[in-house]
């Protein structure tokens, strides 16, 4: 996948779709956020894919983490008062 390889990404989104979905919806007011949250994480899982290591962590605990990033993010945007 670090190397753009467009299939193993589809294999990455088809296995952990739901488990990083259920991260975000646990913590996000809306289906909207969510999905923005979720696209998110699998694109800096796109991009930092060259630094994962597998002895260091799963998959799993990995996109958990960039979830829960993202959705720290999301979260903050929506706290800040809107300017008038």
């Amino acid at each position: 996948m670090s190397l753009g390889d467009q299939g193993a990404f589809r294999e990455l989104l088809a296995r952990f779709r739901s488990t990083v979905y259920a991260t975000a919806y646990a913590a996000l007011p809306d289906p909207e956020t969510v999905e923005a949250a979720v696209a998110d994480a699998f694109e800096q899982a796109r991009h930092t894919a060259t630094g994962f290591l597998d002895t260091r962590g799963s998959v799993s605990g990995w996109l958990t983490h960039l979830t829960r990033l993202c959705t720290a993010a999301r979260l903050s945007r929506l706290r800040q008062p809107k300017a008038s």
